[in-house]
């Protein structure tokens, strides 16, 4: 095998490795569909809704809509497909901006998964670099082992940056939702507050009146 052919095994396989990582289209199970997915749902008569998923069983999906925000069901059998989308919804159907999902992101999973996908690069590219080697190409050998380290870092620290993405969303849903409790919570207690002081006006009209 020659320079020129040697180098065409470099490239076609650094492709091939790109064309995967970039190809990974987030689809979401039909048959377990996973809980607090932000999601379109592709419906097969061509519309499509958006919202957040709650739970699914061997018929229907339920899910909060984004626009009305309530939550809703959809047969399994009038769904196309279903695909995570790069927005977030919260546990009301309400967008949440990427700021404030940006104040929960830790890079950890963005460290930890780059790191391995560095190693596992490398090492891919030292099995093609041991072929190379025993063909007198050292360039090539090295130049491999550095595209393939370099493709596996950002192949998996971009699953890693998805991970910590997902991980921010679910810690801003959840704040979102301990915010919207207290405010539930704050307005029972002033309208039981307006019911007693309404009873108490009552008592004090007919206490009045028997006078």
């Amino acid at each position: 095998m020659g320079v020129n052919n040697s180098l065409r095994l470099v490239l076609l396989l650094a492709l091939l490795a790109s064309i995967i990582s970039c190809s990974s289209q987030r689809y979401v199970s039909m048959t377990d569909p996973e809980s607090q997915a932000s999601v379109r749902i592709n419906l097969k008569d061509g519309s499509y809704r958006e919202g957040i998923i709650v739970t699914g069983d061997s018929l229907n999906l339920v899910y909060v809509d984004s626009r009305t925000h309530n939550k809703s069901v959809i047969k399994f059998d009038d769904i196309k497909n279903i695909v995570k989308i790069s927005r977030y919804f919260d546990f009301e159907g309400n967008p949440i901006p990427v700021h404030e999902i940006k104040k929960y992101k830790s890079p950890k999973n963005t460290i930890l998964y780059g790191t391995a996908g560095l190693f596992l690069g490398a090492a891919v590219g030292t099995g093609v670099g041991i072929v190379l080697y025993s063909q007198d190409q050292p360039l090539l050998a090295n130049a491999s082992i550095l595209l393939f380290g370099g493709l596996g870092a950002y192949y998996f620290g971009n699953k890693g940056y998805y991970k910590d993405i997902e991980d921010a969303a679910f810690a801003a849903r959840k704040a979102r939702y301990e915010e919207y409790k207290a405010i539930r919570a704050e307005k029972r207690r002033l309208e039981e507050l307006k019911k007693k002081k309404e009873e108490l006006l009552k008592k004090l009209k007919q206490q009045k009146k028997t006078k």
